[in-house]
């Protein structure tokens, strides 16, 4: 296997570094050198020939186009020649720039037609996440982990397993980090985005809080129609997502909200966007001490997301829901952070709490009184109390009596 993640950099560099990992299958012989790509795919193709099946990966292939765009019409060469011949080789591209990643396999590129497979790798899930955390680290600094990386492995990775906050100050605060900038380099890369402050101001409002169409655009002080228009290409690019209440009748389109759907990027528009002047001038300790005091708030959305996902994927009270999210009322008034729906109505209603304080009869009391609102459809949901730390014991007499469902942090791992 021959894999190569690139990097920005020109053609010349592009091929040193595949020559050194096609090197790697020569052991003992003199390091090799490509003059172009075409030299590149002759040596695989005879690799293939003379040595048997050859798998070669061409990692964030964006960057490898940019600094060579004739490397398409050069795979459509040699992968025709490869088909033909029944030459075992299989080649995979991959990259994190989606819109790049889609247009490959549009009518007018070289590599139209030549997909065997085209699998869209989704972010790991929370737990999925927890493999990249030091052995000993609580369910609740794994939650906390999660909301500010996210689920893309090379971000868990380049997180390591330090502690939380070295971690954030390393890899994302520090000018030279590896996540630094990469929100910012990844939006730019993006075809149709020509102009990407408009974007960024887009995201960094929705980081702040303004989560609806006309509350950006007074953020932003531009017209409805164009936050509307940034908004529906960001849709459409996966950076962010439209969140309804969901009813019986179906979803309350009309109130809706606009979240990030990368827990990274929210991380990164909140806190690392918006000061990166300060971090330049080396106030880094300065930011991270903000970070600590309001991280608890930030993780709270995320915390939902999770328990939701746990209902959904890992659990027996996801078993026959056809939708999982939240309702809240017209008036936002009254919310509903978990709820299902069956066939018959609302199947359970659920109340996440990220504090440091156990959850008291108040959160079950307040689930009553939301049930009732919801009126018959919710008549038989099954109540569930999601908490960080726990819950008092009147709240454990009372669910046993009642047959609340109590799910503590840990429960999600």
């Amino acid at each position: 296997m021959v894999s190569l993640q690139a990097e920005e950099k020109p053609l010349p560099l592009q091929l040193e570094a595949y020559a050194r990992e096609c090197s790697r299958l020569l052991p003992g012989e003199p390091p090799l050198v490509f003059g172009d790509w075409g030299e590149a795919f002759d040596f695989v193709e005879r690799q293939a020939r003379t040595g048997g099946a050859l798998v070669v990966i061409l990692d964030e292939f964006q960057y490898l186009v940019a600094s060579d765009p004739g490397l398409e019409s050069t795979i459509q060469r040699f992968w025709d020649r490869w088909d033909s011949d029944g030459v075992p080789v299989l080649l995979i591209l991959s990259g994190s720039a989606l819109s790049f990643m889609d247009q490959l396999l549009s009518g007018a590129r070289p590599t139209y037609g030549r997909s065997a497979f085209r699998p869209l790798l989704l972010p790991l899930t929370y737990r999925d996440c927890s493999a990249f955390a030091q052995a000993k680290s609580s369910p609740a600094n794994l939650i906390e982990r999660f909301a500010v990386f996210g689920g893309t492995p090379q971000y868990q990775r380049w997180a390591g397993q330090r502690p939380l906050f070295d971690a954030i100050e390393r890899t994302c605060l520090l000018p030279d980090a590896p996540l630094h900038s990469d929100p910012e380099h990844l939006i730019r890369e993006e075809a149709g985005i020509r102009e990407p402050g408009p974007y960024f101001g887009t995201l960094q409002a929705i980081a702040e809080g303004y989560t609806g169409t006309s509350a950006i655009a007074g953020r932003l002080q531009i017209k409805q129609q164009l936050a509307t228009k940034f908004l529906s290409r960001l849709l459409e690019l996966g950076y962010v997502a439209r969140v309804e209440p969901l009813e019986p009748g179906g979803r309350a389109a009309g109130r809706g909200y606009w979240k990030i759907a990368d827990p990274y990027f929210r991380f990164w528009f909140r806190y690392v966007f918006p000061n990166r002047s300060r971090l330049a001038r080396g106030r880094t300790k300065e930011l991270l001490t903000e970070i600590r005091r309001d991280l608890s708030t930030f993780v709270g959305r995320i915390f939902e997301d999770c328990c939701r996902e746990w209902v959904g994927r890992y659990s027996s009270l996801g078993d026959g829901a056809l939708e999982i999210g939240s309702w809240w009322s017209r008036q936002s008034d009254v919310e509903v952070d978990i709820v299902t729906l069956t066939k018959k109505g609302y199947g359970l209603l659920g109340s996440c709490k990220w504090s440091t304080r156990q959850v008291g009869e108040n959160v079950l009391d307040d689930l009553y009184v939301v049930r009732g609102i919801l009126g018959r459809p919710a008549a038989t949901a099954r109540l569930v109390l999601f908490s960080r730390s726990s819950f008092t014991r009147a709240v454990r007499a009372r669910a046993a009596d009642e047959n609340v469902t109590l799910v503590d942090v840990a429960d999600l791992f």
